[in-house]
């Protein structure tokens, strides 16, 4: 299968236990448990959503193994890791070190490293009353950012199978804001994007080709300032023209909306990789007492999508091709949400339900 365009698709490695959310939680604590106990909220609600192949350990290269030989062989070149780091704090990581570091056949794949700059909060589920808990905040240094780059050279860069454009290894940020509130706003990050480049360099690489994951071509305008090579956004899961309050939003009101979105980092001359998103159902998320329709609009409370089938993913994906063919820039990329967000209700991987249904419409919309 030749394509013009890579196609890259995130990896949420909460589904093997990991220290400190085991002192949080229990040993041998995962959000398999959330994701087993979900309860339909409605009448059709396509609740528990669940693995075909059971509830697997990750972090276990033989299980790795399987999952690069099921992206591989639908038209996924690369993995984009969700990547924990909270001053050198690490959480969900062994999914890469242990797990897809360690699989056989791991060359098949690419992979890339998302650094989710957000603080860590208690949504396991998120309590029926009050606020979120802060688990673990997120912080921002120069110095910091130095040993991150550090730990991706010595861990990450030196990989066959790192993903590189320009020759360069590919990382990104989640969040910009986060960056521009500890340092010092836009001089600052500029400063510091300044510094892991040459800190990269230092460990003997010729600089970093740096994402930034966003909704508004505004912000990423922004990001392009401060020297961030391009824009993609991590999901799309609002209707279009939806309002706040709205419990359920169909699928085909969600591919309007990619398009009108996809097109207006485009109007905005943003070097943009378009995502295409396979669902939203954060019903997992939530306290399996909530009350149905919400009450709160804020994450991970709020809407549900449906509708979003197997062959309403395959159009979707074909709308993305047809997007990035009209797109003037060197590098395009298809960006994939999600492989393994169970608990977020986007999944490629089979399941119980559908079988293996979306990987098949994948790989015949990418043919």
């Amino acid at each position: 299968m030749k394509k013009e365009f890579d196609v890259a698709c995130i990896y949420y490695p909460g589904f093997h236990p990991t220290p400190f959310m085991e002192s949080w939680h229990g040993f041998g604590w995962d959000e398999w448990g959330i994701t087993q106990s979900c309860k339909p909220r409605f009448k059709g609600h396509r609740q528990p959503i669940l693995p075909k192949w059971g509830p697997f350990d990750e972090s276990d290269p033989v299980w790795s193994a399987k999952e690069v030989e099921a992206a591989s062989s639908h038209g996924i070149d690369a993995w984009i890791f969700d990547w924990y780091w909270y001053s050198g704090v690490e959480i969900w990581n062994e999914a890469l070190d242990r797990g897809f570091l360690k699989a056989k056949n791991r060359k098949k794949m690419k992979f890339g490293i998302m650094w989710a700059n957000h603080t860590w909060q208690n949504n396991h589920p998120a309590p029926l009353t009050g606020a979120l808990e802060d688990l673990l905040p997120i912080r921002h240094s120069p110095e910091d950012l130095d040993r991150v780059v550090d730990v991706w050279a010595e861990r990450y860069f030196c990989q066959p199978n790192y993903w590189r454009i320009d020759g360069k290894p590919w990382v990104s940020f989640f969040l910009l804001t986060s960056l521009l509130n500890h340092l010092g706003s836009h001089k600052g990050v500029g400063k510091a994007i300044e510094r892991m480049k040459k800190r990269a360099i230092k460990n003997g690489e010729s600089g970093l080709y740096l994402g930034l994951f966003d909704w508004d071509p505004k912000v990423a305008k922004q990001a392009l300032d401060l020297d961030f090579d391009h824009a993609t956004t991590y999901n799309i899961v609002r209707g279009k023209d939806q309002p706040l309050a709205t419990p359920l939003v169909d699928y085909a009101s969600v591919i309007e909306t990619h398009i009108e979105k996809w097109n207006s980092f485009k109007d905005a001359d943003v070097p943009y990789w378009p995502v295409v998103t396979q669902g939203w159902d954060v019903s997992a998320r939530v306290h399996p007492h909530e009350a149905w329709p919400p009450t709160k609009w804020n994450w991970p409370w709020g809407h549900i999508v449906t509708g979003n089938t197997p062959e309403r993913f395959g159009k979707l994906v074909k709308e993305c091709r047809k997007f990035m063919a009209s797109q003037n820039q060197k590098h395009k990329c298809m960006v994939i949400n999600a492989w393994n967000e169970w608990t977020e209700g986007s999944v490629l991987l089979p399941t119980k339900d559908q079988g293996d249904r979306v990987l098949k419409e994948l790989k015949k919309a990418l043919s």
